[in-house]
């Protein structure tokens, strides 16, 4: 049966349940999102708004939970939205939903930022003084859910690093602190012979060492 959209939203989790809901008293409306936008030029064309919308949307849709629909509780309902609002840890993605009726902004992914919950309460009273709610009006604050990117931390490139020479060292020693072969230590410095080093000199170590 298709959705009546002039009477309900149908929300549908990732959590896997769905829950039918009565449009609200007041219509939906967008609270903020989707400003980013340039200003282009086109041949025979001034100043035309070149749309981009990345910033998310927020928008609050005014609901009611009916139990009348389908003659049942509305509690049940009410506290599997109410967990749509909980973190779910740090770095875990909160639950989403979809959310399918007229509104201003149909598709795409929702997470619910809050609820604000209204007076009109339909309480179903039975004979041992508790009760349940059959039907409650809320209003829904809804995120528009956009993943994150993983950031990549540029490091700066590799470079090489210079060693001074002192009194005692030798090509040998100087490979094993550094952890680069002395075939490498040679070519890398254009060294006919590695045997003798001149106290005072410089040489630079490649940048493929860890050690220094």
């Amino acid at each position: 049966m298709p959705l009546d959209s002039g009477t309900f939203y149908l929300l549908r989790a990732s959590n896997g349940w769905s829950l039918l809901l009565r449009r609200g008293l007041s219509a939906p409306k967008i609270v903020t999102g989707g400003a980013r936008y340039s200003v282009i030029e086109r041949p025979r064309r001034k100043s035309v708004v070149q749309w981009a919308g990345d910033d998310p949307w927020k928008m609050d849709v005014p609901v009611i939970f009916d139990g009348f629909i389908q003659g049942k509780s509305v509690e049940l309902d009410i506290r599997r939205t109410e967990q749509m609002c909980q973190s779910r840890g740090d770095l875990t993605a909160p639950y989403t939903f979809r959310l399918d009726g007229a509104l201003p902004v149909s598709g795409g992914l929702w997470v619910m930022e809050s609820i604000d919950w209204g007076d009109n309460v339909y309480w179903y009273a039975d004979n041992r003084g508790s009760g349940h709610r059959v039907r409650q009006d809320a209003t829904l604050h809804c995120l528009q859910y956009e993943t994150e990117e993983i950031l990549q931390i540029n490091k700066p490139p590799p470079v090489s690093k210079p060693w001074r020479v002192v009194s005692g060292q030798t090509l040998a020693f100087i490979a094993a602190q550094t952890g680069v072969p002395q075939a490498t230590l040679r070519k890398y410095n254009n060294m006919r012979d590695g045997k003798q080093l001149k106290v005072g000199t410089t040489i630079m170590i490649p940048p493929q060492t860890g050690k220094n």
